[in-house]
Formats: structure tokens, sequence, C-alpha cells
């Protein structure tokens, strides 16, 4: 569910083999300065995500990025927050278009 609203956003990269996300997954965004922009607006939303090179500094230079925001849902997480998440990125992509 949380990934087929994600992926619909054509603007977010979402790293890693598509076939093998689980419940813990990276982005960026494609307007973004850093990954600490993204995650400051998110937090400003009630969104908590990780942000910086999650101390893979190498896998961040194979990815060609220099660095992520980080995420991941769990059996608790509801639809309203898949939705929260959604709607905070867009604002986050709204500011930075």
């Amino acid at each position: 569910m949380h990934l087929a609203k994600l992926t619909a956003l054509n603007w977010l990269r979402l790293q890693g083999e598509p076939d093998n996300r689980g419940a813990i997954f990276s982005f960026t965004m494609e307007n973004a300065g850093h990954a600490h922009d993204i995650s400051t607006i998110l937090d400003k939303k009630g969104v908590a995500v990780r942000a910086g090179q999650h101390c893979a500094g190498p896998l961040m230079d194979h990815l060609g990025v220099t660095a992520s925001c980080r995420a991941s849902f769990a059996f608790y997480n509801t639809k309203s927050e898949v939705d929260t998440l959604v709607e905070a990125l867009q604002l986050a992509n709204d500011l930075f278009g």
C-alpha cells in the first residue's frame, strides 16, 4: 500500500531494487538540496524520518547521491499515516519545485 502511493510520486526516487524493498525504504527528491532539508519539512508535519548517509557512505557513492531520507512502516501504522507522509512529501516538493 505505502509503496504504491510513493511510487506514484514521479519526483520521488526510491533507492534500491524494486523487488527487494521491505518496510524500510530510502528516498531522495529531484529538486531537494539535501536530505536534511527534506527531513526538516517532514518533521514540521509530524513525520519522523532519518536523513544522511546512514553509516553507508560507500553505498551513497554507488547510488550517486550525497545522502538520503529513510522511513519505515510497521504493522501498527495506519493508512492515515501513509497519507500524512505523502502529503508532507508533496509539500516539500512544492517548496523545492
